[in-house]
């Protein structure tokens, strides 16, 4: 059954994180489709716009594009009344947003207890996107090197770039990035 993933703005926020995660949808179409809300990609572009105040336009204006077209479904609405028990109220839109869209799990890079100090009663789990592209890759091994065959060739061409696994310890992901290191020498092998 194709789990529904509702993704929180920190992931979409990195751009490591946010393509390992669109990547990862595209080659295992059937395993899970990403959702989220308005109220996720204005989180991101008014953090994009915070990291980075005098960026151009056109920067915050193509990542939301970007999600917008990866995305399998943007949730158009929440319920305000929802009970919530996490510990950031800031996050209510999460909680609401996932159990609205029927969320198996919530891709966040924030503490579980965020959002909910209840798990056991939500219909959603909060997963890290460490935790998140483990499963995928051990659910299907053979789509890693694709992957991080097309991720080399784009990145190839970039200036001031850090090979795949740094950017993934950089991004908070520091078991899927020994998982990339290892195909990353088994690429190098390869003839």
């Amino acid at each position: 059954m194709t789990q529904r993933v509702f993704v929180d703005a920190n992931v979409l926020f990195s751009k490591t994180l946010m393509d390992w995660l669109f990547l990862l949808r595209f080659e295992n179409p059937a395993m899970f489709q990403v959702h989220s809300t308005e109220d996720v990609f204005a989180e991101v572009i008014a953090n994009m716009r915070k990291k980075c105040p005098t960026a151009p336009g056109h920067r915050t204006a193509q990542r939301a594009q970007l999600i917008r077209k990866n995305m399998d479904e943007v949730l158009q609405g929440f319920p305000s009344d929802l009970d919530f028990t996490g510990t950031d109220r800031h996050d209510y839109h999460v909680h609401a947003g996932a159990v609205f869209g029927g969320a198996d799990i919530i891709l966040t890079c924030n503490d579980p207890n965020d959002i909910t100090t209840t798990p056991e009663t939500e219909p959603y789990e909060v997963i890290h996107p460490d935790d998140f592209f483990l499963l995928v890759t051990d659910s299907n091994p053979a789509c890693v090197v694709p992957i991080a065959r097309n991720q080399i060739k784009y990145w190839s061409g970039k200036s001031n770039h850090l090979q795949l696994d740094q950017a993934l310890l950089k991004a908070g992901c520091p078991r899927f990035a020994f998982r990339i290191r290892e195909v990353l020498a088994h690429i190098a092998q390869l003839p």
